[in-house]
């Protein structure tokens, strides 16, 4: 393994910049057929006793020219599969894949640990059935995708909407700690409450596919609940998707490591929380069908996609001695929207900060996405917030002090490479 100066792999992509624009999309139910173990709190004392709504993959393949990439949305709460990724690229020739989970604490937890650090599943060695399942169901799923390429047209829209709070509350001490329950619905930040959409229309101006970019941990539902569901993005998609024809909406996770949703079902009777669930689902499919509804869409003028993966090598936090990888992708779409793909639990300040210097008309965080190897790093706190602690800030934390404007140096830096921006010797003076 090659490693640069900053211990990273470089793994530029190619490069289209004349030819059209196309798109495919497809979807896949992901639900298990049993009962398995569910992720996420720790205090839950059940496994899975049904489903109350199916859990999906849905897939969009994108093109330009000969350079190609897939954004798999999962209804899970954390995804890691290099084996998906370089089969992807081998066999369908799609070398970017960002699988972008929703962190529903209401699906299956599958995922072996990768060690002592808490929070930090990988690739097992001996991958779970149920994992082998549902990365053959997203292979088929991506090649189906790009086996119907259609002429594309893009719109992005942008829109507000508080349905967070930031849990990380300052205590008397000067230290901050978690408050996961908020049942009376206070506001507290700093949150980042934008939504961003990323509309694809077909030739016709028809929409087939809408990408809805929020932060606000996917936990509507509580410890009690036992039955598998996509939580609040679930019934965003479906309200979204029965209020426009055709379109496949889609749920892509920001940062929102420290935010938790202000509407919480913990009563424990399934009828009252799954009712909690809805409204908060309902509130945003409500706003983003208002937003979609007017955005025009248009063939880019100049047609391009490109990509920079890279794995850093990060020390552990409380483990010196130890070495956790961590993938990230940056992505430019035509020139105008640009993508960093995280992986882990990043916390809204690293969203806001891609918002404030990305150097790109539309920039777009991706948190929960896993996308050019190595393993689920965890929570990733700013350095302010790693300072003060509590639960995702230095409690539960894996990777060293400082990783994560590390990573978004690096996002930044690839940025540039890929604006072609990186001379190989002075400008002008």
């Amino acid at each position: 393994m090659t490693r640069c100066l900053l211990l990273s792999i470089l793994t530029p992509l190619a490069l289209a910049q004349t030819a059209a624009f196309r798109a495919g999309i497809a979807r896949v139910e992901i639900t298990p057929a049993g009962s398995m173990t569910m992720y996420g709190y720790g205090s839950r004392k059940c496994s899975s006793d049904g489903t109350h709504d199916p859990l999906f993959a849905k897939v969009l393949v994108l093109e330009a020219g000969s350079a190609r990439m897939a954004l798999v949305t999962l209804d899970l709460g954390s995804i890691v599969s290099d084996s998906l990724r370089r089969r992807v690229a081998a066999e369908l020739d799609i070398p970017t894949v960002l699988l972008a989970a929703s962190h529903t604490h209401s699906g299956p937890a599958f995922l072996a640990p990768a060690g002592t650090g808490a929070g930090l599943p990988a690739i097992s060695k001996e991958p779970s059935p149920y994992l082998l399942e549902i990365e053959q169901k997203i292979f088929d799923a991506i090649r189906r995708a790009a086996s119907s390429l259609f002429p594309a047209r893009l719109g992005v829209g942008r829109g507000s909407l508080q349905l967070g709070y930031n849990r990380l509350l300052l205590r008397d001490d000067g230290r901050a700690r978690a408050l996961f329950d908020n049942l009376q619905r206070i506001p507290y930040g700093p949150v980042d409450p934008e939504y961003v959409l990323l509309r694809v229309d077909d030739a016709e101006g028809a929409p087939r596919a809408l990408l809805v970019h929020y932060a606000a941990h996917s936990v509507v539902l509580g410890s009690t609940n036992c039955k598998y569901s996509a939580d609040y993005p679930g019934v965003l998609q479906t309200r979204v998707e029965a209020a426009i024809a055709g379109v496949q909406c889609m749920f892509v996770q920001g940062g929102a490591g420290d935010i938790n949703p202000l509407f919480q079902g913990r009563k424990g009777v399934d009828a009252d929380d799954f009712a909690v669930v809805e409204t908060m689902g309902r509130l945003l499919a409500d706003a983003v069908v208002k937003t979609a509804g007017p955005l025009r869409t248009a063939p880019p003028e100049r047609p391009s996609l490109s990509a920079i993966g890279e794995v850093i090598p990060f020390a552990g936090r409380w483990e010196p001695g130890r070495t956790l990888d961590v993938g990230i992708t940056t992505v430019l779409l035509n020139g105008d929207i640009a993508i960093a793909a995280v992986p882990g639990e990043p916390h809204h300040r690293l969203q806001t900060y891609w918002k404030t210097h990305a150097d790109a008309p539309v920039p777009l965080f991706y948190g929960y996405t896993y996308s050019s190897g190595g393993v689920w790093p965890g929570y990733l706190p700013d350095l302010r917030t790693a300072a003060y602690g509590g639960y995702g800030a230095d409690v539960t934390t894996s990777v060293e002090i400082g990783a994560a404007e590390r990573i978004m140096e690096r996002h930044r830096i690839n940025l540039y490479r890929l604006r072609g921006m990186w001379r190989d010797k002075p400008g002008l003076p």
